[in-house]
């Protein structure tokens, strides 16, 4: 459950800056970002980069936005999970189980049968995370540059 304080929202191309404000200071926290960023032009156009999926926004109680996280369709059947991203004060609340979750159930009421998603080893908070809902590390020679740990679900 999405902690009462709180809310989330389908982002538009309005979110765009923001969106790539919160991901790349987080890249950069985990030494994740610099010459990487330019590998994010999903951001620049969140609109079609999601069409057949979602991208949303996380904003607490004063208005502030605090997270992203999107779902990326691949094909008919399979998406990715992309750009799952919180600030160091919204993290540790549930916050993240909670878009995972929101995640995996958006792709299954769009008909996804398999949700793939790379991450960092950087980011041990996220593998945990993964793995406790369910998802399954899978060996592939085709990680980004950035990510190194590749996971998927059957759903």
């Amino acid at each position: 459950m999405l902690p009462s304080n709180y809310t989330h929202l389908i982002a538009t191309n309005s979110h765009c800056p923001i969106a790539q404000k919160i991901i790349y200071s987080v890249l950069d926290e985990y030494g994740l970002g610099g010459v990487t960023h330019h590998t994010d032009i999903d951001l620049d156009d969140i609109e079609k980069a999601y069409k057949g999926g979602y991208f949303g926004m996380i904003k607490n109680a004063k208005g502030n936005y605090e997270g992203t996280f999107g779902l990326y369709k691949l094909n008919e059947s399979n998406c990715e999970i992309r750009k799952m991203y919180l600030i160091p004060n919204a993290r540790g609340k549930g916050i993240g189980e909670w878009m995972v979750n929101f995640l995996i159930q958006k792709a299954k009421d769009l008909g996804y049968k398999k949700i793939e998603l790379e991450t960092s080893s950087l980011l041990p908070e996220a593998l945990q995370l993964y793995q406790k809902v369910g998802f399954k590390k899978v060996k592939t020679e085709n990680a980004t540059i950035r990510c190194d740990r590749v996971f998927e679900m059957e759903i």
